[in-house]
């Protein structure tokens, strides 16, 4: 579980700066990649600024020819407004530096070469008619907008040393949050808008910026990582004693990535507490056993599992009842939002843990049973998520908006 500012950020966390030139098409000239290959940069030496001008590619300065939501082939576009070309000259005479940072994952699953997008993208900047810096992420680590590698890069390797004002700096983008108005859909997420809070500059979308629009509607996460707060009690009610009785069973239940097992190591096995984990020990039958044996012993036993539904725990409840052990639920006070972020906290640092997939949140939720006093529990409690850190680039990190939708 996370625990503490400073400038380092999440470049602290990646590969090695080491670049080294691609190779393919001439399209190819003047662009680098990481040794990762997770990040494509053109124009890395470009002249620096002070004031950078941001934008998103797709839907921000450019759209589909075909109309259609996805691109054809890489020529299926076309400059998004007319006004753009005309805006981004004036920002570049009046001293901004014009950047793209633009997602592109599908590179990494192979849906698009890089040799496709250096080509599409060439033909974009040669349209717009200024010079322009590209970063493109390509795969779906801390590169990947709202994360803020690419930023990061940019100031530490691509910018020629110059500080960012960020107050005079600015992102544009139309993954905002916006909801759906008349016929038009809602955004398909929050990335672009929370890149830009992440960065700390100005954020527009394209039709404010370009086409000085009113400012639209738009809509926030219902998770914020800002707000989690490291001085609620650790329990609910706060008076919980642990262990409570002479011989008990303590049963978790929550999502993947709320903090279970770390709960269990750092509140429970230092009193005692036999863990059980489906994880480790490989099966729900294992840990069954494992409690059985431990209770037999006059151990306490944590079963550090997820626990969805009522016959998840029922099994457990049972055999832990003619041992002569009570059975008490502590539920993670953590939201499925919550959860995926400290599972992308954690992937972002390289933490040795299972990558959770959304298949499996989703699955959790649907499977999802609050549990009750009826299914044999002598008390319910609520644990809460509380945030420790070891470094303070651990909480700047944890802090961030790292999910996209």
């Amino acid at each position: 579980m996370p625990r503490g500012n400073t400038k380092r950020t999440i470049t602290d966390y990646l590969p090695s700066p080491k670049r080294v030139k691609t190779t393919g098409t001439n399209e190819g000239d003047g662009w680098e990649k990481s040794s990762d290959g997770d990040l494509l940069v053109y124009q890395k030496n470009l002249k620096g600024s002070e004031k950078i001008a941001g934008y998103d590619m797709d839907g921000t300065l450019i759209t589909t020819k075909s109309g259609k939501v996805f691109p054809t082939d890489y020529n299926d576009w076309k400059i998004l407004f007319s006004e753009i070309p005309g805006k981004l000259k004036k920002l570049h005479a009046s001293g901004y530096k014009i950047i793209i940072f633009t997602n592109q994952a599908g590179i990494a699953s192979g849906k698009h070469t890089v040799e496709g997008v250096q080509k599409k993208i060439s033909a974009i900047i040669g349209m717009l008619g200024v010079p322009i810096q590209v970063f493109v992420s390509t795969g779906k680590g801390p590169y990947r907008k709202p994360a803020l590698g690419m930023w990061e890069f940019l100031q530490k390797e691509a910018n020629g040393g110059v500080e960012i004002d960020l107050a005079e700096s600015m992102y544009i983008g139309d993954a905002a949050g916006r909801p759906a108005v008349g016929k038009k859909k809602k955004d398909f997420s929050f990335s672009d808008r929370l890149f830009a809070l992440n960065v700390g500059v100005k954020f527009f979308t394209p039709e404010e910026h370009f086409l000085d629009a009113k400012i639209q509607d738009f809509n926030m996460p219902d998770f914020d990582p800002h707000q989690v707060d490291a001085s609620l009690p650790l329990y609910e009610p706060s008076d919980t004693l642990v262990p409570k009785h002479k011989l008990e069973v303590v049963m978790m239940v929550g999502f993947p990535g709320s903090g279970k097992s770390f709960f269990c190591s750092s509140h429970l096995e230092p009193l005692g507490y036999v863990t059980a984990n489906r994880d480790t020990i490989g099966s729900w039958q294992k840990c069954l056993a494992l409690m059985e044996k431990s209770l037999k012993e006059g151990k306490h036993v944590v079963v550090d599992n997820t626990h969805p539904d009522k016959e998840s725990r029922q099994r457990y409840i049972e055999v832990a009842k003619k041992l002569g052990a009570s059975v008490r639920c502590f539920i993670l006070n953590v939201s499925k939002d919550h959860a995926r972020h400290n599972n992308k906290y954690r992937e972002f640092k390289g933490e040795d843990h299972t990558k959770v997939g959304e298949m499996i949140f989703n699955m959790y939720k649907s499977k999802y049973v609050e549990p009750s006093l009826e299914e044999g529990f002598s008390d319910i409690v609520k644990v809460n998520f509380i945030p420790e850190f070891k470094k303070n680039k651990d909480e700047k990190l944890y802090r961030m908006f790292l999910l996209e939708k």
